[in-house]
């Protein structure tokens, strides 16, 4: 008879090293999975150290599309180390200026792959190095200029290559494409000249059709879906890129693979349009040829649409799932036999907007987030998180927008360096809706309330140039506020250090941060902008248990709260409690 055999209980220090194993393999394999879901093919070169140069050289990943190396190196210490980063920025220095010799080692050291790696002669091959960390990396912009030959990936921008990888497989390598900066000619075989789509009889609405008044010319056409995968991208605000003017929410896996269901049983395209916004070299041509104004259209009843066939040229406003659910995917996938020939045979109804050569991007963005808003608000709630953003787009000036744009700025500041949440693929940090809408908007607004005061009131820059409307302005302003409520929480965390270095403390909860920023706003009208000295000493008088029982707050309580910071902190007597 077979004894049970009894199982080792692991002490507490072998269960974290088996935690901590477990991550950096989900991590490892999020980074193959990446690349290799998108279509690269992977070549394992962990643990094979070559020669190049004045180095010896060893290669986390190396994965290759056509005439693209993409070569990776995974970090998964606690924090930056500057030496590691140094040394492979040499390294792919030594790489860069030795590719032919590069190429030759990869070439033989993989047989099985020579051919691949021999299609293309070595200066058409374009390389890549990508610096990803499993933790926060923290790097300045001052040390990525000065490792120039590295990208760097936070946590958030592998989440979502590898979210879109896993949500549309072999289509997602147009995404890291537009990330490389890579253009069409770039890739495969050099053509000798650009491409382009001649579309037959678009719809082209008069002006007063539209009522638009602004100059924005509108047109319906047909496009097949092969084609709007490839030249199409999205503004996700969710995404890797950084700038303002991003609008649109992160790809459901679930919607784009029931619509994928969908095409694949039914073989039918959708009706309803895609909207976007077209580059500005779309031109028109009359019958014979000959090229047509924009401005002229309403005048020719017969005309054709010339398109650039330029990868991520067309900015999809709404419609991604749809695009996206006619994805590449390997012939294993469930569908793809099904759906391969309907990318070529499918065409979506597009409706596209032209701006004017003279328009500013911003007033584009605006337009493009407007019209994505006004369309889903009626289908599907948007998200509260959304909503802010969108509103930062729509009106930069305005209290909305003005916080949110502190918010992500105090997001890169000592205080809450990567605090807040502010994209779907954050986890486990502050939520930043209820902290706009309910406390921060009033502290930065340019408008307050009558007898009520904001710190528009003590900065010093240019107020006539910021009622123009001027960038420079506008960021002048979102830096003052975001420097002085960094100071002031500054010396509130270094009085409460206990409290905000524990995960369980209230001191970091919407809450509480909303009750702090609160009483900052009330005490403006007694004692202004003040330096850390000031604000050390008086949050130092503050007695308050930030523990999750022992806090007493609510939701419904931000300014009560802020009512006991300011008298206890700040000083203030009951009579003046009332009037601020």
């Amino acid at each position: 008879m077979k004894t049970k055999r009894t199982k080792k209980k692991l002490t507490a220090e072998q269960k974290a090293a088996q935690l901590k194993k477990h991550k950096e393999l989900a991590f490892r394999k999020k980074i193959h999975s990446s690349f290799t879901e998108a279509g690269f093919t992977y070549f394992s070169t962990l643990g094979k150290h070559f020669s190049i140069g004045t180095r010896i050289v060893e290669l986390d990943y190396l994965f290759l599309h056509e005439n693209i190396i993409v070569i990776c190196e995974d970090n998964t210490k606690q924090k930056k180390d500057i030496n590691h980063i140094r040394n492979k920025n040499e390294s792919f220095a030594e790489i860069r200026s030795n590719k032919t010799a590069f190429l030759s080692w990869l070439a033989s050291t993989f047989p099985e792959k020579a051919a691949m790696v021999k299609q293309y002669l070595p200066e058409r091959y374009f390389l890549y190095y990508i610096y990803i960390s499993q933790t926060e990396l923290e790097i300045t912009e001052e040390e990525k200029k000065r490792y120039s030959n590295l990208l760097f990936w936070d946590t958030e921008t592998l989440s979502f290559f590898n979210r879109m990888a896993q949500c549309i497989q072999h289509s997602a390598r147009y995404e890291i494409f537009r990330y490389l900066g890579l253009k069409n000619d770039e890739i495969g075989f050099s053509g000798s000249e650009g491409g382009k789509t001649t579309i037959k009889a678009p719809i082209i609405y008069p002006q007063d059709a539209t009522g638009l008044r602004n100059g924005v010319r509108v047109v319906s056409f047909m496009m097949s879906a092969e084609k709007l995968l490839r030249t199409s991208y999205v503004l996700r605000k969710d995404s890797w890129e950084e700038s303002m003017f991003l609008y649109q929410r992160l790809i459901e896996k679930d919607k784009v693979k029931s619509i994928r269901a969908f095409l694949a049983q039914k073989g039918e395209a959708f009706y309803n349009n895609i909207i976007v916004a077209l580059p500005d070299n779309v031109t028109f041509e009359d019958d014979t040829g000959n090229p047509i104004l924009v401005e002229n259209i309403g005048d020719f009843q017969h005309c054709k649409l010339v398109l650039p066939d330029e990868m991520n040229s067309i900015c999809v406003i709404d419609g991604q799932h749809r695009i996206f659910a006619h994805y590449e995917a390997p012939i294993t996938e469930k569908y793809e036999l099904q759906i391969a020939p309907l990318r070529k045979q499918l065409h979506l109804l597009v409706t596209g907007l032209i701006f004017p050569a003279e328009m500013k991007e911003a007033e584009r963005k605006q337009i493009q987030s407007q019209i994505f808003l006004d369309i889903n608000d009626n289908t599907k709630k948007v998200a509260p998180n959304v909503l802010t953003h969108i509103e930062m787009v729509k009106d930069p000036f305005s209290d909305i927008g003005l916080a949110r744009r502190v918010i992500e700025r105090l997001n890169k500041k000592r205080v809450f360096l990567n605090c807040f949440e502010l994209s779907a693929l954050d986890e486990s940090k502050i939520k930043v809706a209820s902290i706009i809408k309910f406390a921060l908007r009033y502290l930065v607004t340019t408008t307050p309330a009558e007898e009520k005061t904001s710190l528009y009131a003590y900065w010093p820059g240019d107020k006539e140039a910021f009622q123009q409307k001027d960038e420079t302005a506008l960021n002048d302003y979102i830096e003052f506020c975001a420097k002085s409520i960094d100071l002031y929480f500054s010396a509130i965390r270094d009085a409460f250090k206990l409290a905000w270095n524990d995960p369980a403390s209230k001191i970091l909860s919407v809450i509480s941060i909303n009750g702090f920023i609160i009483a900052f706003n009330r005490q403006l009208n007694k004692y202004g902008v003040r330096d850390y000295p000031f604000y050390s000493g008086c949050v130092r008088k503050l007695s308050i248990d930030f523990s999750k029982d022992g806090f007493p707050y609510t939701s419904s309580q931000y300014r009560k709260f802020s009512g006991k910071i300011l008298a206890e902190a700040f000083d203030f007597t009951d009579e003046e409690l009332e009037t601020t």
